[in-house]
């Protein structure tokens, strides 16, 4: 769902560390399944948390700041 929380929330990925990883791979893994190779958003702390699980799990999807589409001309 496009709606659903990534799983980062500030403090929340601090005292429910494992709730966290699971909300973030989920996201991640239904991103995956649309086809997307990226993932784009306005909202820094969820792409960075995205993309370090998709890291350390070696998922294979980017992610990337729509400013940085924009700034890009893209």
């Amino acid at each position: 769902m496009r709606d659903e929380c990534c799983g980062f929330g500030g403090m929340f990925a601090v005292e429910e560390q494992a709730v966290s990883r699971r909300m973030g791979i989920d996201k991640i893994r239904r991103h995956i399944a649309t086809g997307a190779e990226y993932v784009t958003g306005p909202d820094s702390s969820c792409l960075m948390h995205m993309q370090g699980i998709a890291e350390k799990e070696r998922l294979p999807i980017k992610f990337i700041h729509v400013a940085q589409i924009l700034s890009a001309g893209l």
